[in-house]
């Protein structure tokens, strides 16, 4: 089957291509999380085994690149999820301790929950997993958000992370109807077929 490993090739290629993605400066620096929007759009459309090992490869290497005390420091990440200087008053208690892996659970878990509208994804339907794929990238950054202030000792919301996360959502979902069609060429090209639970949508339209 040419589409999974074609689809984890590209998977690794977002982080790539991650590194070279700026913020925008007009909209609260918002920034387009291109792996995991990309593992969201592609949850909807491989089967829940290789999901899975998408969500583990997806979770380790964003835990090893951007987890504190790994590769970056706590200021860089702090600065690249939720925007602005980490120097402000209102950033300053976003710090370290989201342990290395939390995001494999949290990937995995969300991966699970974008599993339950294949069927609507295998009629060509986007609007609810466009949707859905804002609702998962919200979730992942609010997430990391309250772990890492909640072992900090204090949970604080300043409006600056509110708009951050609100507008690298929209920009989540923006991107996912691209990302979806890039995904639907690929199972075209190889041939591949969306099972689910004995329904089936065949790419090349017969």
């Amino acid at each position: 089957m040419v589409f999974y490993p074609v689809t984890f090739l590209l998977l690794l290629l977002t982080f790539v291509v991650q590194e070279f993605v700026p913020g925008i400066p007009m909209a609260q620096y918002a920034t387009l999380f291109l792996p995991p929007v990309f593992f969201f759009a592609a949850s909807v459309a491989v089967p829940f085994p290789v999901m899975l090992m998408l969500a583990f490869t997806t979770g380790f290497l964003w835990d090893a690149r951007y987890m504190p005390g790994v590769f970056e420091p706590t200021e860089k990440v702090v600065n690249a999820l939720f925007g602005g200087s980490t120097h402000q008053p209102e950033l300053e208690m976003i710090g370290d301790g989201f342990g290395f892996g939390m995001s494999i659970i949290l990937f995995g878990l969300l991966g699970t929950f974008l599993q339950g509208v294949r069927p609507l994804f295998k009629r060509g339907r986007l609007e609810l997993p466009v949707l859905l794929v804002g609702f998962t990238t919200f979730f992942w950054l609010l997430s990391e958000y309250l772990v890492m202030t909640f072992l900090r000792g204090s949970l604080h919301f300043p409006p600056l992370v509110w708009s951050k996360m609100i507008t690298d959502t929209l920009l989540a979902m923006l991107a996912s109807p691209l990302i979806f069609l890039l995904l639907y060429s690929l199972a075209g090209l190889s041939r591949y077929e969306i099972k689910y639970e004995g329904l089936r949508y065949s790419f090349d339209g017969r």
